[in-house]
């Protein structure tokens, strides 16, 4: 296909989406937030430079223990991931086919792999250089769909219900289950896909070679990444942990053996996109700044790149490049400017008119509640169209400990007490212009910011190291607390949890362990809530934390707009999982406590919830 003739397919597409003056495809509607119908295809379609897996193979790839194709729709739903409603979509940027088969956020990447790593193989002769793979970009986790009665809403960056963690289990043992010698049946049927059916034995010797070091590197971060017996369950990821692990991966593939493997153990929900631009700092535990130097978004540069690197990203580390090379990798910088810049016209959705609407008196009184028990940590914007406003993030202190009366901690510790050891980073300057240089072990915040920078260096990204020197305060060279920790008898999990609580005591006045508060604009369409999706719904959100559900059912796209969130009805559609705070025995479960957010909670009548309700839906 030409590439006047892929411009023209790619008009067709982004017209037919367009063509009623709304977005109205595939059964949804769209809530307005600003953004043309291009924009969110755009959105939905743009490759980050993402490597997951080639595309000739997923579409070749059957179910784990099943004839059936990866890709087949029910399957996929199965994971939460929504369907792709384009077709014949092509990226602008490389040229390169877009599969309308692969799910919403799921990209195609078509970029010479001359110098990358991990992502360049080759599984037939004459391949080229720039095969098609497969990876994801930020829509895949940002993208939410909702249903009331019969009607489907589509809100854009808001958290997806989707389970990363079953998903990407079921995708390694579809591969390692090919290359599985007591059934070559599998093996021939993905190869005939992949190959043809009069594929060469040079071929499908390179085939099953290739296939081995995309297991192989797939297996090594399994491990790496390993959470125990805990289950993320729908619309949570432990992102900090992946891309932790991820860096010590490509810090040491020749050696995972020897590795430090930080147990990706501490899910959050997916957080809301909105208002980010806006914000002085993001993630959940603040950890990374806005910055923002003569017009370059160094901060956002700097966190994106490091998403990218969590999933999926190729990176080559060398040693000692300086400040004038960095690191080879496959990032798509442009593409990254373009969604972080478009990303600053996302509106908050407000609540549709195809929902209840809502009581307006009851609302003004919830107003007055709001503000004088919620507003200083949760800022008020002055409107929902007013993107230029900028707020200043309110930092909570985690109530660190292992008592599960306190607030999930898990998330925040971990960010701190990560580490790995150094492999290819060591000698290299810890922020590329300064002196300090890596040793031979690091904390994983620190060797993923240098990381992400060194990748934005090699793509000659114009940052002056003065907007770097924030990106690596909040946890580089954190000593061991005072406080003994190291005391016999004590599971690494136990050790974990009194490091984070000697932490606080050491310095009670300057917390490393924080959470974030931030304006709550849009926040009806995110649930499940608190940081690590432990509360179905705003209404148990303001109830006392012992009076919470300590397990609900969970999966549905059903929504409840009277207690504001996704049915827990065990009856609605797709409520599948089963979210509990302790296990069967009755013992809390670490990175699952729904006990935090409680200010005076016990002080509001049931009348006063319903205020504060009706009074956050119309924000």
């Amino acid at each position: 296909m030409t590439l006047s003739r892929l411009s023209i397919v790619t008009a067709i597409a982004v017209m037919a989406l367009m063509g009623s003056g709304r977005a109205e495809t595939a059964g949804w509607t769209d809530v307005p937030q600003g953004w043309s119908d291009a924009q969110r295809v755009a959105w939905w379609t743009a490759s980050q430079g993402s490597r997951l897996i080639p595309q000739a193979w997923l579409d070749a790839l059957e179910q784990p223990d099943s004839t059936a194709m990866f890709l087949d729709p029910a399957y996929i739903a199965s994971f939460r991931y929504l369907p792709n409603p384009t077709s014949g979509w092509t990226s602008p940027d490389r040229n390169c086919p877009y599969d309308p088969a692969i799910p919403l956020g799921f990209t195609v990447d078509c970029q010479s792999d001359a110098n990358l790593s991990n992502s360049k193989l080759r599984w037939k002769a004459k391949q080229g250089e720039n095969e098609p793979w497969v990876g994801m970009n930020c829509s895949a986790c940002h993208t939410a769909e909702l249903t009331y009665k019969s009607t489907r809403l589509r809100v854009d960056g808001a958290p997806t219900l989707a389970d990363f963690q079953s998903f990407m289990e079921a995708l390694n043992k579809a591969l390692g289950q090919i290359a599985d010698p007591r059934d070559p049946g599998k093996f021939n049927r993905f190869a005939n896909r992949v190959l043809g059916l009069s594929a060469s034995a040079e071929d499908t010797g390179l085939l099953i070679t290739a296939l081995a070091q995309l297991n192989k590197w797939n297996s090594d971060l399994a491990k790496l990444n390993n959470p125990g017996g805990l289950r993320y369950g729908f619309g949570r990821l432990d992102a900090i942990g992946n891309i932790f692990n991820k860096v010590a991966l490509i810090a040491n593939p020749a050696d995972v053996a020897h590795q430090n493997a930080n147990p990706s153990d501490a899910p959050v929900s997916y957080p809301f996109l909105w208002n980010v631009p806006q914000l002085n700092k993001v993630e959940w535990n603040g950890s990374a700044p806005n910055i923002d130097l003569n017009d370059i978004r160094a901060g956002a540069m700097v966190r994106n790149t490091g998403e990218v690197v969590g999933v999926f990203a190729d990176i080559a580390i060398r040693n000692k490049p300086g400040f004038a090379q960095g690191y080879t990798s496959s990032i798509d910088l442009p593409n990254l400017v373009k969604m972080e810049t478009q990303l600053t016209s996302l509106q908050p959705p407000a609540w549709p008119a195809v929902l209840p609407a809502i009581d307006k008196g009851l609302a003004d009184t919830g107003s007055g509640l709001f503000k004088s028990q919620c507003a200083s940590c949760h800022s008020v914007p002055s409107s929902r169209a007013n993107l230029a406003e900028k707020y200043t993030v309110t930092l909570q202190p985690v109530m660190a400990g292992p008592d599960p009366a306190n607030t999930d901690m898990w998330m925040a510790c971990n960010a701190i007490l990560d580490w790995a050891n150094t492999g290819l980073f060591k000698g290299n300057a810890t922020q590329f212009v300064n002196q300090t240089t890596f040793g031979a072990t690091s904390n994983s915040f620190t060797l993923t910011g240098n990381a992400a920078l060194g990748a934005l260096l090699d793509r000659k990204l114009d940052l002056a190291s003065a907007a770097f020197q924030g990106l690596f305060g909040f946890s580089q060279g954190l000593p061991l607390p005072s406080k003994k920790i190291f005391q016999a008898g004590l599971s690494p999990k136990q050790v974990r949890a009194a490091a984070c609580k000697a932490y606080k005591e050491d310095d009670p006045a300057n917390p490393k362990m924080v959470y974030k508060g931030r304006p709550l604009q849009g926040i009806w369409a995110t649930a499940p809530y608190l940081h690590n999706g432990s509360v179905a719904n705003l209404r148990e959100l303001l109830l006392p934390p012992a009076q919470r559900k300590t397990a609900f059912a969970l999966g549905t796209r059903e929504f409840d707009p009277v207690d504001v969130g996704f049915s827990t009805d065990p009856a609605a559609p797709g409520n599948t999982f089963q979210f509990r705070t302790k296990d069967a025995n009755g013992v809390a479960i670490d990175g699952n406590s729904n006990a935090g957010h409680d200010y005076n909670n016990a002080g509001l009548k049931e009348a006063d919830i319903r205020a504060l309700i009706e009074y956050m839906k119309t924000l």
